[in-house]
């Protein structure tokens, strides 16, 4: 019957970069809203950025402020690709590439517009990108809400271990020398030995760490742990879902910018090597 919405005007500003602390303002006022009774219950927020918006920082914000963290989580991150856009992406290509890098999901729509080759060639390079995304093609921009309504964590989580953490592709698949790889570890990890691997790959290279994303197996804690980082800012470890699929070792994925694998995994043999 009537609508109490804030509106923030974004004066010269961009909710992904210069406006990050008006975001997590407008979120602690909601959840302190909802606590008084000012606004009904929700259980999710949906933050819709522009065609140009970067997705990394507003999952930095998230994954850094302590205070958002009791009340809110990143479910995921959903990117839209334009099956007959792209010259679009060709023209605005770091953004593009930025925002399919940090993608759990993508959305490849406008397929009824498009012929058969233009939606394969959309796929391959969502592919190229960001093997570990789950990719769907949709018609007539008719997207199932069921993809939102389970929790959609939980499901990235299993997309995740089904997946395995392989992939192939290679510097040479990738625009602006953008690579995926895996690492693997047999053995329970060390929480001390891994945060101090985290905390000099983000000093050393963090800007170069487009998406990490992983299931570690400590060896202080009962239940595996999800880690999701970008680039300087990782979240504080979860743990999984009882009902998660089981995965026996431990599994990170590492989505960079001209960073070879042999380059992280000399660095945590090294910090093992002094533990």
């Amino acid at each position: 019957e009537r609508s109490d919405d804030r509106t923030v005007l974004l004066d010269n500003g961009c909710l992904c970069c210069e406006l990050r602390g008006d975001l997590q303002e407008l979120l602690v006022d909601v959840m302190m809203r909802r606590r008084r009774g000012d606004l009904p219950g929700f259980d999710r927020v949906f933050i819709e950025t522009s065609g140009l918006a970067e997705p990394g920082p507003i999952a930095q914000t998230l994954y850094s402020d302590r205070p958002l963290a009791r009340d809110y989580r990143l479910a995921c991150v959903v990117t839209l690709v334009d099956a007959i856009g792209a010259q679009g992406r060709a023209a605005a290509a770091d953004i593009a590439q930025h925002q399919v890098v940090a993608a759990d999901l993508v959305v490849i729509s406008k397929a009824d517009r498009s012929d058969d080759e233009g939606v394969r060639q959309a796929q391959a390079w969502v592919r190229q990108l960001n093997p570990f995304a789950r990719c769907i093609t949709v018609a007539h921009g008719m997207v199932d809400v069921g993809l939102f309504a389970g929790d959609a964590q939980d499901a990235s989580h299993s997309r995740f271990i089904t997946h395995g953490g392989t992939s192939t592709h290679s510097h040479a698949d990738h625009p602006l020398d953008i690579t995926s790889f895996t690492m693997q570890f047999d053995n329970p990890v060390s929480r001390v030995a891994f945060q101090v691997f985290v905390d000099v790959l983000t000093r050393m290279v963090g800007e170069k760490l487009l998406r990490v994303k992983g299931i570690v197996h400590f060896d202080d804690a009962q239940r595996p742990l999800l880690i999701q980082g970008v680039r300087h800012i990782f979240e504080i470890p979860s743990e999984l879902p009882r009902a998660a699929p089981a995965l026996s070792e431990s599994m990170l994925v590492f989505i960079t910018r001209g960073i070879d694998r042999e380059h992280i995994e000399a660095l945590w043999l090294a910090l093992n090597g002094l533990h």
